[in-house]
């Protein structure tokens, strides 16, 4: 047997020596760390109480139990066992943002979780409570020397748990514009002034604190904040600090654009409202019947970020392996901007109470985030194989959950994609911008956005991609599946969608979902079931069940592509039923079932791009096996200007068929098909409608059910 040389047998032992000691060196021990609303900072938060001497004990906040694990990290010499913070449930009030960085992080093998002990819920509240209030005729008033000495000031308010609305004109509803202005041209080659415009007398007046006063204008699918320069009660005319910064003009959708004002003392006139005296630090509140001085809970936010993933993926520098679960975030303000707040569409340049940058595999679960001024929870920038999994988000100043960025970001590692957005609860939005959507993801792919309930937001449900031509983008792969989004919009704004795309995304898919219930603004009066907008492309568009919509269930105009629409449900729109176009990368329509009781089939505009097709000998698209039915009789339907049969020379929908569906009970939304039903014969293959939505125990799972949806009855056609 010839040995090896000596050097190199040393190494070879030694090498065998060290592996075999850390083979044999225990792993490192779990640690547990304790925080409670009676603890301390400086204790060691290794136990659940303190000790009889109080010597020891929980911590008292997130903060410094992420210091604590700091510290243990540091005399480990940088890693520990899976770490679990156990918070006892009561009130925390925040200071500061909690923020969490790359320091901070776990590893697959030991995690980092912040949850909630059993037997309480954890608020961490960015809010103050206020006290001291003194009875002063109809109002609640107090003095607060922090706003005086203009450290402090806030923008909402929340009694008794419920957001009060700032002193307001018009109490209810809006005020019109009287005339526009003129001024420089805008793209549109529009020459109207973006500064201001003529109000109607009495409207408004010269408040004496006329620069805290927000005047809020209404456009089609957006709303701007302008703070005031001047109010003109002479000539009527109202002017901004800084103009419009969006591409439309004032008055660009109706010359009588919609407006309101806030947060003027003069406006404080009815019970719920309240003002904040910016000069005098004097906030006044007019109670509601019932509410009993001292004995009525009042809360200002004073923080505008609650919590912080701060990683950041250029430097790569991520925070990795850490979970908030069980949690409650509240109180939470949003931020003026003296040149104007607005944005181009879904209120996308407003942040979040979560904000996250270079997470990976981080996870919110079952927590809760409710009386808030922006959006809930964004993962924005280079956020990776992370969940957001059965949140509560409600009493939004905008929206929900936001994935992704509005500008593409130049490297792969930036980019935000798996992310798992599923089963949450999000509802009760749009307070302050209310162009905030459900969920909204762009230049972000490979994610799976699923059983979420998603209500009564005053804009689109979800909102996927942003671009408006089929210009390279990071949307594709995404998988929006099993979501019951309902009851949006209300008639606040227009141009909204139950789901709302933008962008060539190949490898996207929308199905298994209900989408119902959208009633917008009435000039103009769009509110879509599915609305790929913009050249949207790619999209596979399979088994949704779309119904009770203002203007239709369908909508892929403006140059929709290469989509796949089949095996869905559209019924029950009050306008139209389908706005189709026929571009030369054609669409399919197969297996679908159009219902109508009212109103059209098809949106007269699409025929142009039809007609387009047929001068040009292209394909005008795949349709076929599709059953249409109008409940007012045969004769109503109509293909654009062509009847069945005239349609059907252009080789269209050759084996699709008139007929009635046989739903079981359309006029109580039940659409479980009828065996007999010619659907069937066609090939459209049922799905069970019971699954989209939340899903788990029931006591989370049953909060909203499809099958308890009130039956809205639809609208005159217009």
């Amino acid at each position: 047997m010839q040995f090896p040389k000596a050097p190199v047998f040393r190494r070879f032992m030694l090498l065998v020596f060290t592996v075999g000691s850390a083979l044999a060196a225990d792993p490192p021990k779990p640690v547990a760390l304790y925080v409670a609303p009676d603890g301390n900072n400086q204790w060691s938060g290794r136990t659940a109480e303190s000790t009889p001497d109080h010597s020891d004990g929980p911590l008292a906040s997130l903060i410094g139990a992420r210091d604590r694990l700091r510290k243990l990290r540091a005399e480990a010499g940088g890693s520990l066992g899976p770490v679990t913070v156990h918070v006892r449930g009561g009130m925390y009030r925040m200071e500061t943002t909690f923020t969490l960085e790359a320091e901070d992080s776990g590893t697959a093998a030991a995690p980092v979780v912040f949850v909630a002990a059993p037997g309480g819920r954890p608020i961490l509240s960015g809010g103050r409570v206020l006290t001291g209030f003194r009875q002063n005729g109809n109002l609640w008033e107090t003095t607060l020397p922090d706003v005086k000495a203009g450290q402090w000031y806030f923008r909402e308010l929340f009694v008794n748990g419920q957001r009060r609305q700032r002193a307001r004109g018009p109490n209810e509803g809006y005020y019109r514009i009287a005339a526009l202005l003129p001024g420089p041209r805008d793209a549109q080659g529009k020459a109207v002034a973006r500064d201001g415009f003529g109000f109607k007398p009495g409207d408004l007046q010269p408040w004496a604190d006329l620069s805290d006063v927000n005047l809020v204008l209404m456009h089609s699918w957006e709303t701007s904040i302008h703070p005031l320069k001047s109010v003109d009660t002479v000539s009527n005319i109202v002017r901004f600090a800084a103009p419009l910064k969006e591409w439309w003009s004032i008055g660009y959708w109706e010359a009588a654009q919609r407006y309101y004002v806030e947060n003027a003392r003069e406006l404080l006139d009815q019970p719920g409202e309240w003002y904040l005296d910016r000069q005098t630090g004097v906030l006044s509140y007019w109670p509601l019947p019932g509410e009993r001085l001292g004995e009525t809970e009042v809360v200002a936010p004073q923080l505008t970020e609650l919590v912080r993933f701060a990683g950041d993926a250029d430097k790569g520098r991520f925070v990795q392996h850490v979970t908030l679960k069980g949690l409650s975030f509240q109180h939470a303000d949003w931020v003026f901007d003296p040149r104007g707040n607005s944005s181009t569409q879904a209120a996308v340049e407003v942040p979040a109470a979560v904000m996250a940058d270079g997470a990976l595999n981080c996870a919110v679960e079952d927590c809760e985030m409710a009386h808030v001024g922006t959006y809930g929870i964004w993962f924005r920038r280079g956020c990776k194989d992370c969940r957001l999994q059965r949140n509560r988000l409600f009493d939004l100043g905008a929206g929900g959950i936001r994935v992704g960025e509005a500008n593409m970001a130049a490297s792969d590692v930036a980019v935000s994609s798996r992310v798992w957005v599923d089963n949450n609860l999000i509802f009760d939005g749009g307070h302050v911008f209310a162009a905030g959507v459900g969920i909204w993801v762009a230049q972000s792919s490979y994610n799976r956005i699923s059983h979420n309930d998603i209500h009564d937001l005053l804009y689109s449900g979800l909102s996927i991609g942003w671009n408006w031509d089929d210009a390279t983008n990071r949307t594709h792969d995404n998988v929006i599946e099993y979501n019951h989004v309902h009851d949006l919009v209300h008639g606040v704004l227009s141009d909204a969608g139950l789901i709302y795309c933008l962008g060539v995304s190949p490898g996207s898919v929308i199905r298994n979902n209900i989408f119902h219930d959208i009633w917008p603004y009435a000039n103009p009066p769009f509110g879509w079931g599915i609305y790929l907008d913009a050249t949207c492309g790619g999209y596979r568009v399979e088994n949704n069940l779309v119904y009770n919509t203002r203007s239709g269930g369908l909508m892929y105009n403006n140059g929709g592509h290469e989509h796949v629409i089949q095996n869905n449900l559209f019924a029950l729109s009050a306008d139209y039923a389908l706005w189709p176009f026929h571009e030369k990368r054609p669409n399919t329509f197969r297996r679908n079932i159009v219902f109508l009781t009212q109103g059209r089939l098809l949106v007269p505009y699409g025929e142009r791009s039809l007609n387009e097709r047929i001068a040009a000998h292209e394909s005008p698209g795949d349709w076929d096996n599709n059953v249409y039915w109008d409940t007012e009789g045969t004769d109503k339907l109509r293909f654009y200007q062509r009847n069945f049969a005239d349609w059907q020379a252009l080789g269209l929908d050759r084996h699709s068929l008139i007929a009635d569906p046989k739903f079981a009970n359309a006029a109580a939304h039940d659409f479980q098909l009828d065996p007999a039903s010619p659907a069937l014969k066609l090939g459209f293959q049922p799905w069970d409608f019971s699954q989209a939505g939340l899903y788990g125990d029931p006591a989370w799972a049953n909060q909203v059910r499809h099958e308890r949806c009130p039956v809205t009855p639809l609208p005159p056609a217009k």
